[in-house]
């Protein structure tokens, strides 16, 4: 019988090479498979937070966010003990790197502006063919069968629906609240300030160069915050990009996203109630995205 929780507590979530993470303002669970099927999973509380005034500031507001999400991100996706990286993944991005190497050095033969812009262009387009192809090795393929499986949980969760396989695999595999939509918005912003950085001469490019990312993803939460509310359209690049960062997952990817969302919704209704009974005020909680 499928398990019971309150409606309208925000759920974000990562998928991982072999599970699924899934996150609430008060509970993280994480649900990994075994080599012989089976899920292990492993919940725990956050720690309250206390109100920081940077989270009311624009463009800046998403620093504190990252960097405290960061910590869990890194935990889910730490090996196993034994655990080796996937030759084909080493090969894979050695072709790529060989790959790139060779054209920009190609580019270097046309003016500045262009060599620029054809070398940041180019980047971005190996980044999304690697991402693509490694959907045709099934052993890489599957972390984003587990990416679909996250957001057929969150989605049916969210659409009032028991938490069962019948259930989550009738929802869309994409979600505006999906993390793709902030990376590659980044990515897209980052163009014109590469280019830009390596136009300026001596230190101040080299500087603004390097440092492009992080205003770009400061810049992006502000628009997919804007995607939230009426202005859906700017969230289109994202969602697009989701159709090769999801795919359709099968029973086993399923279950993992049903357990793991389970598992952080049971240990978020804990904590809060332990919480209410320790101190009437509410904790603070902070939003987090879909994946």
């Amino acid at each position: 019988m499928p398990l019971s929780f309150p409606r309208g507590i925000r759920v974000g979530g990562s998928a991982l090479p072999d599970g699924v993470m899934m996150l609430t303002p008060l509970a993280v669970a994480i649900a990994r498979e075994g080599a012989d099927g089976t899920l292990s999973i492993h919940s725990f509380a956050l720690p309250e937070r206390k109100p920081n005034p940077i989270e009311n500031i624009p463009f800046i507001r998403i620093l504190p966010k990252l960097v405290g999400q960061m910590r869990f991100v890194v935990q889910g996706w730490k090996p196993k003990e034994g655990q080796k990286v996937s030759p084909q993944l080493v090969v894979a991005a050695l072709i790529v790197g060989i790959t790139s190497g060779i054209l920009n050095f190609a580019f270097a033969s046309l003016p500045t502006f262009w060599h620029a812009t054809g070398s940041s262009l180019l980047q971005l387009t190996f980044f999304f063919a690697l991402i693509g192809a490694t959907r045709a090795v099934p052993k890489l393929g599957r972390i984003w069968r587990f990416h679909g499986g996250e957001h057929q949980a969150i989605a049916a969760y969210e659409a009032g629906l028991d938490l069962t396989s019948e259930n989550t695999t009738t929802r869309s595999l994409y979600h505006p609240r999906c993390g793709t939509n902030l990376a590659t918005l980044a990515l897209l912003l980052m163009v014109p300030g590469m280019v830009i950085g390596t136009l300026m001469p001596g230190a101040l490019g080299y500087l603004l160069t390097t440092l492009v990312p992080l205003p770009a993803m400061c810049v992006a939460f502000e628009i997919v915050m804007l995607g939230q509310g009426r202005w859906r359209a700017v969230l289109w690049p994202g969602l697009a990009f989701q159709r090769l960062t999801v795919a359709r997952p099968g029973p086993a990817e399923s279950r993992a996203g049903i357990a793991a969302l389970e598992a952080a919704l049971a240990e978020h209704v804990r904590v809060e109630a332990e919480r209410r009974v320790a101190s009437p005020a509410p904790a603070i909680a902070e939003p987090v995205p879909a994946s």
